[in-house]
């Protein structure tokens, strides 16, 4: 198996502007206490924001279904016929209606449930709030052969189309692939990199015993003598009680919501995912 050619994914992707600290404490700190302040204070900011903003890119396989369990009626005339002698990653034959209506016999390579035609766009998981890569066939295509309506549909603007199938088999980035990468979230601005520094400091604090405005997270009731401590959670309300990173917040999820508001349905199928790999 040949190694994927497409560059690996970031660990981090939310910028941290430490410029309200002070210089020489910064340059003091320990690297490994500002890396996890930096990754709290990321992962913070993603959750509170209602994972709307930032986040590292993912990267799916768009595939639509149809190819894969044909019915007897449409199999019959060319089942067992093979492409192997094409010298491509591809399975049986299927008869099927191509786009300009009239019947012909197609190759699917994803071995899957794909269908086995072009289209001029596709749809992807939103929201879509940049895509940062789109390969086929381990090519990664000019950002000007394409653009992205309605929020999450990816038009191809050059003249060409998408590919519905694909060799699933395969690792990302190889022939008879195609893979669409992207930012499941908005960019992260300078705003948004100036609230993480002034969290990334609070948890820099707290880690080195220094003054820290963050909660603690317990509130403390006396009755009759008797003096309990009862936690509240971090964060309560979706804000963290520093006025700079919350107006952050608030800017973009108001109604402190846990994840962003979608339609969903069950006729619309997603592209898949790569989970995990060793590679």
């Amino acid at each position: 198996m040949s190694e994927p050619t497409l560059p690996a994914l970031p660990d981090i992707c939310w910028p941290v502007d430490w410029s309200c600290a002070d210089p020489d404490w910064v340059a003091g700190l320990d690297e490994g206490v500002k890396a996890r302040a930096e990754a709290l204070a990321a992962s913070s900011l993603r959750a509170l924001t209602g994972y709307q903003v930032g986040g590292c890119p993912i990267r799916v396989r768009p595939c639509a279904s149809g190819c894969g369990n044909p019915s007897g009626y449409i199999e019959a005339p060319v089942l067992g016929a093979s492409a192997g002698a094409l010298g491509a990653r591809v399975g049986q034959w299927w008869a099927h209606i191509g786009i300009d209506g009239n019947w012909v016999n197609t190759a699917c390579g994803c071995r899957t449930e794909c269908s086995c035609t072009y289209v001029p766009e596709v749809k992807l998981p939103a929201p879509v709030g940049e895509i940062t890569l789109v390969s086929i066939d381990g090519a990664v295509l000019d950002p000007a052969a394409y653009r992205v309506d309605n929020g999450n549909r990816l038009v191809r603007q050059d003249g060409g189309d998408w590919p519905k199938c694909q060799d699933m088999a395969a690792p990302a980035g190889d022939q008879g692939t195609f893979v669409v990468e992207y930012l499941q979230g908005y960019p992260v601005d300078g705003l948004g990199s100036f609230a993480a520094g002034k969290l990334a400091i609070e948890f820099a604090q707290a880690c080195t015993g220094g003054a820290c405005a963050l909660p603690t997270g317990v509130q403390s009731i006396t009755r009759l003598g008797v003096t309990l401590e009862i936690p509240t959670g971090m964060f309560e309300g979706g804000v963290t009680g520093i006025v700079e990173v919350d107006a952050y917040i608030r800017l973009w999820n108001p109604n402190a919501l846990k994840v962003p508001s979608q339609v969903w349905s069950p006729d619309i199928g997603r592209p898949r995912r790569t989970t995990w790999s060793p590679s």
